[in-house]
């Protein structure tokens, strides 16, 4: 019997191939995947970078101070935050894009319409992963082909339930690096320091619940890339 997760897994993977026959859209003249390698290629440049990262949250009924970090990134994989103190920093950070994108081979991209985000006009793909351990069920990305800029995702996953993410961009956009990330979560499935989640179940008695959301912001700074970055940073 399949469970919720398998089943929902299974629904979205038929939805998409529904989408491919019967969804008559423009003719473009870049596929899903061209539309997406635009991405692709501008983080293919990068080969390591450092950022300096400052962490804020919004979540109902607890306080959490804003929290400096550093992030570190070498090629292929290699990613690493370090801070003191509490962090609560989602791992669809900029790099799981480009893990999750890079081989197209590895989903089925469907286009399905166009949009304005920000006043740019975007693609909206919709992304199912082949791989049934993929954490991620759906990924809808809002795509601005000209710029080769992800401008707004929602990931829907099997542990952490539907993410938002809004991405606004600077002075490192050639490598397609934001300078903030704003995440939506469900704070209810979203995965957070034991000692944060009790004060938010504490917090919350006789409380109304709100939205539900918690909203965790990254605004990075101080980008370096392409610089080298030593393996000893990962340990």
């Amino acid at each position: 019997m399949l469970s919720e997760v398998d089943f929902r897994f299974y629904f979205m993977k038929c939805a998409v191939v529904l989408l491919t026959f019967f969804f008559h859209l423009p003719v473009h003249s870049q596929s899903p995947n061209q539309v997406i390698n635009t991405v692709n290629q501008r983080f293919a440049k990068v080969n390591d970078y450092t950022a300096a990262v400052n962490v804020s949250c919004d979540i109902n009924f607890i306080k959490i101070d804003p929290i400096d970090a550093k992030v570190f990134y070498k090629k292929p994989d290699k990613f690493k935050v370090k801070a003191t103190g509490i962090l609560i920093m989602p791992k669809q950070n900029v790099n799981f894009y480009f893990t999750t994108l890079a081989v197209t081979t590895n989903y089925t991209a469907v286009r399905t319409g166009e949009e304005l985000v920000a006043g740019a006009k975007v693609q909206v793909i919709n992304v199912i992963p082949h791989q049934d351990s993929s954490d991620l069920i759906l990924g809808k990305f809002w795509i601005d082909p000209v710029r080769g800029l992800i401008l707004k995702s929602q990931l829907t996953t099997k542990s952490q339930g539907t993410i938002l993410i809004e991405n606004s961009y600077g002075s490192m956009s050639n490598y397609a690096l934001p300078d903030k990330m704003l995440f939506t979560v469900d704070v209810g499935k979203f995965k957070i320091p034991k000692a944060i989640a009790a004060d938010i179940n504490q917090s919350a008695a006789g409380k109304p619940a709100g939205d539900g959301k918690g909203r965790i912001t990254l605004s990075f700074s101080n980008y370096v890339v392409n610089k080298g970055v030593n393996n000893d940073s990962f340990e």
